[in-house]
């Protein structure tokens, strides 16, 4: 039997689900992101000698931070991203060289579907000084986009990957998620790896967030959450 999540009807009914109910489909989210098979794959021992041989440290010098899961669907606009370079968003390491990207589908990524896009070479600019872009909307993230003449000084390449593959690359690397026109969603998994005993290293965590709309559930199945804030939903650090 195929894998449901390779079908065409699983795929259906997550997208008419965003469009239905944003917030159950925001819980999923919330919830993939400490998963813990989907954290393993970013643990995995064959990810972490990779990252310690391009980062030239043992594994005991790096630390992990910001693992997200993305299901970007067909046609999204809002959570599509310009060309950037993830140091700008993530603070761990002043020098973006001493950090690392990895970026590996949870389905076949194609050109269809979004597969990444990288600018050969473009990390060599450094760290762009960028203003950033002003927000549409408390639902938007700010934005570091970097313009196209310096963007089209470097090639495009589109990663395709497999399920079971993954990309590297360097915090200033230029890149950027490609536009989804099939009709199915592209699942991914991205991890930040920090070279932690490097002089310019500074531990860095976001506040935790308790869902309004999961707390509400359970006030109203009579759960005591009076140990949760009522705190607003801020939009999350979401690239690639």
């Amino acid at each position: 039997m195929e894998e449901p999540w390779n079908t065409e009807l699983f795929h259906q009914k997550l997208i008419e689900l965003r469009k239905s109910d944003p917030e159950s489909f925001g819980t999923i989210y919330d919830s993939l992101k400490n998963n813990i098979s989907l954290m393993q794959l970013v643990l995995d021992d064959t990810v972490i000698d990779y990252v310690s041989q391009f980062l030239r440290k043992k594994p005991s010098a790096i630390s992990m931070s910001d693992t997200v899961v993305r299901l970007d669907p067909p046609g999204d606009t809002r959570n599509i991203h310009g060309w950037h370079q993830d140091r700008l968003y993530f603070p761990q390491n002043r020098d973006g060289n001493n950090g690392l990207v990895c970026w590996a589908p949870l389905n076949k990524a194609t050109i269809e579907n979004g597969a990444i896009h990288v600018r050969v070479g473009s990390h060599e600019e450094g760290l762009m000084k960028l203003k950033p872009e002003e927000k549409k909307d408390s639902s938007h993230t700010t934005k570091f986009l970097i313009p196209n003449d310096i963007v089209n000084k470097y090639k495009d390449i589109a990663v395709e990957l497999n399920p079971g593959d993954a990309v590297f690359f360097n915090m200033l690397m230029f890149h950027r998620s490609g536009e989804n026109v099939s009709n199915g969603l592209r699942f991914s998994i991205q991890c930040r790896y920090h070279t932690a005993t490097a002089d310019d290293y500074i531990p860095f965590e976001l506040i935790n967030y308790y869902s309004p709309f999961i707390k509400q559930k359970l006030l109203q199945n009579n759960y005591d959450c009076s140990d949760i804030p009522d705190n607003i939903r801020q939009p999350p650090v979401v690239l690639d």
